[in-house]
């Protein structure tokens, strides 16, 4: 949603920084959390950040400009972190924010590092100049962060335009950590599925927050989450794909009928081939056969340990086939 605002601002003329969190990403952002969030290995956060600058870059129009704020303060001295930045604060407006207040009262740990998160992320206002920032509505205490360090450096205070914080497949905050979240990088297929899955209340809120199509005239649920996932993955992939995934779609979970384009896997047992073709814990793969998610040759397996035979067609959950060779 963010992303969608400034795609607007650019279509208007506006110059776009995009601010990717290489610094505060590492020490984890305290946003929303309901205890400390471990630091991230240096190398993993580069890595996620490109995935997520990858994804930015399907959403914005080329000619903005890209900064990872760890280049803000790496050459910052601490007696002047601690001038600049750390005395400009005090340690009962930090622990004002609703998050902290809900800890302390709780009686869970805040650690040091969180308490600076705030006046990191402010800083890449104050080195920007910013004149507007863009983010969820769970960046406001941030935001309120650098608008006063932008007045202490004698900069104008930067506006914050606040987007609403959308809830996940299912109906929970749309949350990495929850795994309910639709990543923009998803194939076409997938993504479309994705949408397919929602609860309708959550389509309903989704639906003028995040498309582009007029479907005031669309009245049934079914229909309506049709054409919303349908203008989602025109957004993202283009209107050849969008249509290729609706066809996908009713072809494998409406008429459940194998997809034409099946990859084929090496022969090993069930709880290996699910783990390896969903990216994920063998614990993870043998609950979902357990719990009647995969079938072999059209018929539902319980045991983890069956090893298809060659040649037999896999169905991994409701979207995902694969011929065993």
């Amino acid at each position: 949603m963010p992303l969608r605002l400034c795609r607007q601002l650019q279509e208007q003329g506006h110059t776009l920084d995009l601010v990717l969190g290489t610094l505060t990403a590492q020490l984890g952002d305290p946003s929303g959390q309901d205890k400390t969030r471990p630091i991230l290995d240096e190398a993993e956060v580069k890595a996620n950040a490109d995935s997520l600058l990858a994804q930015c870059r399907k959403v914005l129009l080329p000619g903005f400009t890209v900064h990872r704020n760890h280049e803000f303060v790496e050459n910052m001295s601490i007696p002047m972190f601690l001038t600049r930045l750390a005395a400009r604060i005090t340690v009962a407006g930090m622990l004002s924010r609703d998050g902290f207040r809900r800890r302390m009262d709780s009686g869970q740990a805040i650690s040091l590092h969180e308490l600076l998160v705030p006046l990191l992320q402010g800083w890449d206002s104050v080195k920007l100049r910013a004149e507007v920032e863009i983010g969820g509505t769970d960046q406001l205490f941030n935001f309120q962060v650098a608008r006063r360090l932008q007045e202490a450096e004698g900069q104008k205070p930067q506006v914050a335009l606040m987007t609403p914080v959308i809830r996940g497949t299912d109906g929970r905050k749309m949350s990495k950590s929850f795994g309910n979240t639709i990543w923009l990088d998803e194939t076409p297929e997938e993504m479309f599925g994705q949408v397919m899955s929602i609860p309708d209340d959550v389509m309903e809120e989704w639906i003028p927050l995040l498309c582009d199509r007029d479907l005031s005239t669309i009245t049934h649920p079914r229909d309506r989450k049709r054409a919303l996932a349908l203008d989602l993955v025109t957004q993202l992939h283009g209107p050849v794909a969008a249509e290729e995934a609706l066809a996908h779609f009713q072809r494998v979970v409406v008429d459940h009928a194998a997809p034409d384009d099946v990859p084929v896997v090496p022969r090993t047992d069930l709880v290996t081939l699910v783990a390896a073709v969903r990216g994920e814990s063998r614990g993870k793969a043998r609950r979902l056969i357990e719990g009647g998610g995969v079938r072999v040759d059209d018929t539902k397996v319980l045991d983890h340990r069956v090893e298809p035979p060659s040649g037999s067609l896999v169905k991994v959950g409701k979207r995902l086939f694969v011929r065993v060779e």
